[in-house]
């Protein structure tokens, strides 16, 4: 599925690119509707435009799709950043793009970028980025600052008294029905493997429900994204070296599960 992203990712840059051209601003359900998809698909066009602009941060260029690509009112998508950064610096953010003329090589900087990131999807490319600037040298990168960054790369290896910081976690929230419904479909086998669950105290066989596309990457909490598997395939599917080719599978295997 990652793969398939990156192919929309390569379609939607070209697009962009004509839109910059003609100081044209684009919308996600646009967006959708010119890359032949339903204008609902807009979740979908914006976990696109995420990835590419991972692919931006590590071409060291702009962001270029936060700005290019608006929500239907007009406006920079609200929950871009919103978790990782405080309003001023995402305004930082946000301003030093609409204040960058993107130009061909820019682009083509962003395109060797998305190959670079291979068939990472957008939350494993960020993932990938933030491993390459940790801390606060992701910040500065993506605000230009760096002359900065580079001497916060010296000061920021180690320290002889560590600060504490509060961590704030987000989890999504699951509809038991829909694990149920997807357990009861399995029939105590797992839909991946075939082999069955093994028994637990109340005599029923045991397997974990599995977000195909995972919750964080826009994934649907429905039937249709869910399936039953035991506890290898499950852990494998989330940490596996596999485990791009493993969701492609289970995608087409859906499409046989869900009629």
């Amino acid at each position: 599925m990652a793969g398939i992203q990156r192919q929309d990712a390569r379609k939607i840059l070209k697009i962009i690119a004509s839109s910059q051209a003609k100081n044209e601003l684009l919308t996600y359900s646009g967006l959708a509707v010119t890359m032949g998809r339903p204008a609902d698909n807009s979740r979908a066009m914006a976990s696109t435009c995420n990835l590419l602009d991972a692919a931006a941060c590590l071409a060291d260029v702009p962001l270029v799709a936060i700005v290019a690509v608006r929500s239907q009112t007009g406006e920079v998508n609200p929950a871009a950043f919103a978790r990782e950064f405080d309003e001023a610096q995402r305004q930082n953010i946000i301003q030093r793009s609409q204040n960058h003329k993107f130009t061909a090589a820019d682009f083509q900087a962003i395109a060797t970028g998305l190959e670079d990131l291979g068939d990472k999807g957008a939350v494993r490319a960020w993932q990938f980025v933030e491993n390459l600037y940790p801390g606060n040298l992701l910040y500065l990168r993506l605000i230009g600052d760096y002359a900065e960054s580079k001497s916060n790369a010296i000061d920021d290896l180690g320290s002889v008294t560590p600060d504490r910081s509060i961590s704030e976690v987000w989890t999504y929230s699951r509809d038991p029905g829909v694990r149920e419904a997807v357990l009861l479909r399995a029939n105590g086998r797992c839909e991946f493997c075939g082999k069955l669950g093994f028994v637990k105290p109340d005599g029923t066989r045991y397997l974990e429900s599995h977000h195909v596309i995972a919750l964080a990457n826009e994934g649907e909490d429905r039937v249709t994204n869910v399936m039953a598997l035991c506890p290898n395939d499950h852990r494998e599917a989330h940490f596996g070296e596999r485990r791009d080719e493993i969701e492609a599978q289970m995608v087409l295997m859906l499409n046989t599960l869900n009629p």
